[in-house]
């Protein structure tokens, strides 16, 4: 039978249809194109109702015009992509629209060393009339494990049918993760903010807004559901292109500055509530990943719910069998569910940690791994029993069905497979 890969990677959020406001002239449309790929490779591209009071609705029209949209190319459900021109002549790059990044960056003629730059499309700016020197050097992560290396270059940039003059980008001289020229695109567009920019240069939708070619301080990106349409999606600079919603758009506030983290509350499991993020749960809403991705303990039982074939948790079943009943004695009788496990002697006291911590943070170091993993489990094994207390369910009732999530952990690469054929019957996730 078909299988299909799961793979959580931590709280980035996928975007599918989303408008996210910016700063004003006419619309730039980009096409983009979904690239299908392996989860190695996805892991490289990194991943509401009522509008408040006083929130402005930027819906631009389209009118005739395709300034200002962009279509995308989709590559197998994981690497949207879009063309965009630099230099003059535009000499052409295929890149990504990334919210978790700030920089525009492509890989230089002068990338002779790298795998990933022999293989894809390279700036050279000899055969540009309008490119300016900088030469300052910059480095930096792309996604958690990918270092780039480059230099500021200034040149114009070709967007749609949209110039915008002198804009400060990377030329990246070297690329060290190898998997990058695995992938179909050659750089990435970021639209982050100005504060997370490398080299202080100024994220490209905002000389836009400076510029006065877009009408309204706003971006819209629209990605195809369907994997046999074309185009893949589209990005749209300036509104928002009303063939792809209906109804009203859903405002939600970031709450931090200088990044699209935003919060979320409760979420369901079909018609069940989770018992997770009850006083709300940061996440980022990442344009760049494909997936939809939580921590382990949320992952676990999702795989479950979804009937997805994890793994046997070794340390999971011990730690129900030993403790599974002292863990209910000691939530019955008021201790703190960040104080059990220590209680139990399987953390340290410094160790232990709330879940909402788990989501913006590292764990604490223990005394060895194998103390690590024994903790994090028990802290997971805490998590399930007191949500599933909530529900009034019996001791026995809470045990079996602790135990059974035991079997639907992650692998250590990440991965659970599902039946493709079970996917149409699957509980739908809800999130509010």
């Amino acid at each position: 039978m078909a299988s299909k890969n799961l793979s959580p990677i931590l709280f980035l959020w996928a975007l599918f249809q989303c408008c996210l406001a910016l700063t004003t002239g006419a619309l730039v449309r980009i096409s983009l194109k979904k690239v299908t790929t392996s989860v190695p490779q996805s892991s490289i591209s990194r991943n509401l109702v009522e509008t408040p009071r006083g929130a402005k609705v930027f819906l631009g029209k389209l009118h005739d015009s395709n300034e200002g949209i962009v279509y995308l190319k989709n590559y197998m459900n994981s690497q949207y992509y879009g063309e965009i021109g630099i230099g003059s002549p535009p000499q052409k790059f295929a890149v990504i629209f990334d919210t978790q990044v700030s920089n525009l960056w492509i890989p230089s003629s002068e990338c002779k060393h790298s795998i990933a730059c022999q293989v894809h499309s390279k700036y050279n700016s000899s055969k540009s009339r309008t490119y300016s020197k900088i030469g300052t050097p910059v480095k930096f992560i792309y996604g958690t494990t990918t270092t780039i290396s480059g230099i500021l270059t200034q040149d114009h940039v070709e967007i749609g049918d949209l110039i915008v003059n002198d804009q400060v980008f990377i030329e990246a001289v070297e690329e060290e993760n190898p998997m990058l020229a695995q992938v179909k695109f050659d750089g990435v567009l970021g639209l982050g903010f100005q504060e997370a920019t490398t080299g202080n240069a100024t994220p490209i939708w905002q000389r836009m807004a400076e510029q006065g070619l877009i009408r309204e301080k706003v971006f819209s990106i629209w990605f195809n559901r369907n994997p046999e349409g074309d185009p893949g999606g589209e990005i749209v600079f300036g509104g928002v292109d009303p063939k792809h919603f209906k109804g009203k758009h859903a405002y939600v506030p970031v709450t931090q500055k200088g990044t699209w983290l935003i919060e979320i509350g409760e979420f369901f499991i079909g018609n069940r509530s989770s018992g997770y993020c009850s006083e709300d749960c940061p996440a980022y809403v990442d344009s760049g990943s494909p997936l939809i991705s939580a921590p382990t303990v949320v992952v676990t039982e999702i795989n479950y719910a979804i009937g997805a074939k994890g793994v046997d948790s070794m340390e999971c079943k011990e730690i129900v069998s030993q403790y599974g009943e002292k863990i209910w004695d000691l939530l019955e009788s008021g201790v703190k569910s960040d104080e059990v496990c220590s209680q139990l002697g399987l953390c340290s006291i410094n160790g232990a940690q709330l879940l909402r911590n788990e989501l913006t943070i590292e764990s604490r170091t223990l005394a060895s791994s194998a103390d690590a993993q024994f903790c994090n489990t028990c802290r997971m094994i805490v998590t399930w029993i007191q949500n599933q207390k909530r529900k009034k369910s019996s001791k026995s009732q809470v045990l079996s069905y602790v135990n059974e999530l035991c079997r639907s952990f992650p692998s250590a690469q990440g991965d659970a497979e599902v039946e493709c054929e079970h996917i149409p019957h699957m509980p739908n996730l809800t999130f509010t």
